[in-house]
């Protein structure tokens, strides 16, 4: 899966936390984004099927993206 800005969905690690259904994984990814990023993001924001799912969850980001617009 490479989602329409070229990341491996599968590598990701918000993909990974969620199908998982690890919250541990999602706490540690967003404390690492919120780092990384400058930015709040909590882990609940951490919940992705991958942008090219019709119907799925996707991080908060995405909604905004306009790499996936386009895409």
């Amino acid at each position: 899966m490479i989602a329409f800005c070229g990341i491996t969905c599968t590598e990701c690690p918000a993909f990974l936390a969620t199908q998982k259904d690890n919250d541990n994984e999602r706490m540690k990814v967003a404390e690492l984004w919120s780092k990384e990023f400058n930015a709040e993001i909590k882990p609940d924001d951490i919940n992705c099927d991958g942008c090219l799912s019709e119907n799925g969850r996707l991080f908060s980001h995405c909604n905004v993206c306009k790499i996936r617009k386009c895409g």
